[in-house]
């Protein structure tokens, strides 16, 4: 793997000022300095004093969140070196991740489990049934699942479902009558029609089909309450649910977008709830680490103004007498200037990094700074009147920053995207 290595920089912070500095300037000067630190990602592992600081942080959580940028080439690799140093320190077993939960079951059992051969077979046998599908991704499904010695599956898929094809095949295994069967097999054929590619344009079954379509499936099953027939049907209905008010929101309706990110978030802890209380059959306090999107992971209100999952599993693990400790992928794009609706909260942070090095920023310390004063004072109004919210948000709602330099995109080799 290639070693990246990151330089102390010199940290001038021009962003913050504006002229000659007074006291809070270096203030704001002092801190960044003192709570930027090098790290490097070498041979599958992370190593130096940001590496340091994680683990120290890490020492007494029993969740440790990852939000990402999805499909960016390196954060899986680096996922996967802390997922083996939380496990090998602290006893971390489980991964939870924005996947499809019915697909991760799949990817957490044998033969596919800790096999990356069959991971990508998987993959490509259901083209639509891996949410995020990068060889990175696969690569690093197939390695957390051989790092843990969990009894039970590694990795928790929660999110709504992404594809129907794998769901449907491992519905029709829990049905006995013939005539369910054959229905349930009726579907399967259709939806593995639509879904023989990876499309999300022509091809998400999902969403496109009416809530009828998955109605009267459980219309005519009628499974068992708590079976894993009912568990699957409940996977196929709220996705489509989800897509629902998706769609909605597109049309301008009510409900419709927020409907869709507070139902989503709520289907989201769910399924990782779900598995949580699996785990407790094994462990009294089962420790995981949890790689979603960023925006799921906010403590406190998200930038959708949603209680994330993030927030949730930060409040079971200080409920059980652990921390909670949340980091924030940020990556620096080829054109920062073009890029600032998506990374002008962070840049403060990462203007002045070397965008080919990895850096972690502790953001704790920036929480009892005047954040709003010194935004409207230093980086200009028309900047702080954009950015202070999602600032001060970003601030209480991460605890580190992980910096991954320049934009490298995710390669899809073993599962290509149709669209």
């Amino acid at each position: 793997m290639r070693k990246f290595r990151y330089q102390a920089p010199l940290l001038l912070a021009t962003f913050f000022f504006c002229g000659a500095a007074d006291a809070d300037d270096s203030k704001a000067e002092e801190l960044l300095n003192a709570n930027t630190f090098p790290i490097v990602l070498d041979d599958a592992a992370i190593d130096g004093p940001g590496a340091d600081l994680i683990f120290r942080l890490a020492h007494d959580a029993q969740f440790v969140a990852l939000g990402e940028e999805h499909n960016n080439f390196y954060i899986p690799a680096i996922s996967t070196a802390i997922f083996a140093q939380l496990h090998e320190r602290f006893g971390f077993g489980y991964f939870m991740t924005e996947q499809d939960p019915v697909m991760m079951e799949l990817m957490s059992r044998p033969p596919a489990r800790g096999e990356i051969e069959q991971v990508n077979s998987l993959a490509q046998r259901y083209p639509m049934g891996v949410t995020f599908s990068s060889d990175e991704e696969l690569e690093m499904l197939a390695a957390i699942g051989g790092l843990s010695d969990a009894d039970m599956d590694v990795i928790w898929g929660c999110d709504q479902a992404a594809g129907v094809t794998h769901t449907l095949d491992q519905l029709a295994l829990e049905i006995e009558d013939d005539e369910l069967r054959s229905l349930v097999l009726e579907k399967r054929d259709v939806a593995a029609e639509a879904e023989r590619t990876r499309n999300f344009e022509t091809g998400h079954i999902i969403s496109a089909a009416a809530p009828e379509w998955f109605a009267e499936l459980e219309d005519a099953i009628d499974p068992e309450p708590g079976s894993r027939a009912a568990w699957l049907l409940d996977v196929l209905i709220n996705g489509n649910t989800v897509f629902g008010f998706y769609k909605r929101g597109e049309q301008g309706l009510v409900p419709g977008y927020y409907e869709n990110n507070r139902y989503r978030e709520e289907h989201l802890k769910d399924l990782c709830l779900n598995k949580y209380r699996q785990a407790e059959r094994f462990d009294d306090y089962p420790k995981a680490l949890m790689k979603f999107g960023s925006w799921h992971l906010y403590q406190g209100l998200s930038p959708t103004r949603i209680h994330t999952i993030g927030d949730f599993f930060a409040t079971v693990a200080r409920f059980n007498g652990f921390d909670f400790l949340s980091i924030n992928f940020v990556s620096l794009p080829e054109d920062p200037a073009a890029s600032m609706k998506q990374i002008g909260y962070a840049w403060p942070f990462i203007e002045h990094l070397d965008p080919a090095e990895f850096a972690v920023v502790d953001l704790r310390p920036f929480r009892h700074y005047r954040n709003r004063r010194m935004l409207e004072e230093h980086a200009g109004e028309s900047w702080a009147t954009e950015h202070k919210y999602d600032f001060t948000r970003l601030v209480y709602g991460y605890d580190l920053l992980f910096f991954v330099g320049s934009t490298t995109p995710a390669t899809f080799d073993v599962v290509p995207e149709g669209g």
